[in-house]
């Protein structure tokens, strides 16, 4: 039925547990049809690294699409490397969904690899995969130079306080990335302090930063809060600190930093959400 339609233009197939067989014989449907679609939504099927290939040749294939979500499937290291293959000289693809894929240090290596020869990828979701300090490193050094990334969304990957090291170095030198995501990543007071660091100095890009969820103390809130305010220009607006370890202390250094930089930059809005 795909072959033959032409109208088509956006797929939705999450949550129908279509698994390996399924996935592969529809990307073969896809990648015959002349009239490409530009929405493929495959989130939650049961999808395991046996259909990665038929993915990356599907993906060869098709000039058109721009989101891909293949969230919440099992594709782990195998998977995500053959996806990746097909994404380095990709040149549509602008937001990729791969959350929740038990994807590790190998897989979101190959990704980072691929990524840095593409250019159009835009949004990257690659919370809940256990990606560890590895991946973390080798995506933050992606992230630094790869010119169209704007958001990257990574809650829950075990990159820890080396991983949130990678990520304070990458967005001294992105010129793109407007949103960051690392949530319940273990980054404590140190991972929070380095990037605190680059916010103090460097920060003409980034808007979004959640650090939620990272046994974040009163030190690494210290920390940022003067970073905001020796950065009073900087682009920051929104800052969440969601489930941390901070005291009133902690909260009020970061409430009277903002204060401060709203008085000196007017017209600059600055949310801390606690």
């Amino acid at each position: 039925a795909l072959k033959e339609n032409t109208g088509l233009r956006s797929l939705q197939l999450n949550g129908n547990d279509i698994g390996n067989e399924g996935c592969i014989k529809l990307c073969e449907g896809l990648g015959a049809r002349t009239e490409k679609i530009n929405n493929l939504d495959l989130g939650n099927n049961s999808i395991g690294p046996e259909a990665g290939p038929a993915i990356r040749d599907y993906l060869a294939k098709d000039d058109a699409l721009t989101h891909l979500n293949l969230y919440m499937n099992e594709l782990a290291n195998d998977g995500c490397a053959a996806i990746s293959e097909a994404l380095r000289d990709n040149k549509k693809i602008e937001l990729l969904d791969i959350g929740g894929n038990n994807i590790g240090a190998y897989g979101a290596q190959k990704l980072a690899e691929a990524l840095r020869d593409n250019t159009a990828l835009v949004t990257l979701e690659l919370g809940y995969n256990p990606i560890g300090p590895p991946g973390g490193k080798a995506l933050a050094e992606t992230v630094k130079f790869h010119g169209k990334i704007n958001a990257i969304r990574m809650g829950w990957c075990k990159i820890g306080k080396e991983g949130g090291f990678a990520f304070a170095d990458a967005i001294k030198y992105s010129s793109s990335l407007a949103v960051l995501d690392l949530r319940g990543n273990d980054l404590g007071d140190d991972g929070c302090a380095a990037l605190a660091q680059s916010l103090a100095v460097v920060n003409e890009v980034l808007t979004n930063l959640d650090l939620g969820y990272n046994e974040i103390k009163d030190k690494g809130a210290f920390a940022l809060a003067q970073a905001i305010k020796n950065n009073a220009e900087g682009s920051l607006s929104t800052l969440s600190m969601n489930n941390n370890y901070l005291t009133k202390f902690g909260e009020v250094a970061l409430t009277e930093a903002v204060e401060l930089v709203e008085e000196m930059s007017p017209g600059r809005e600055l949310y801390v959400q606690f």
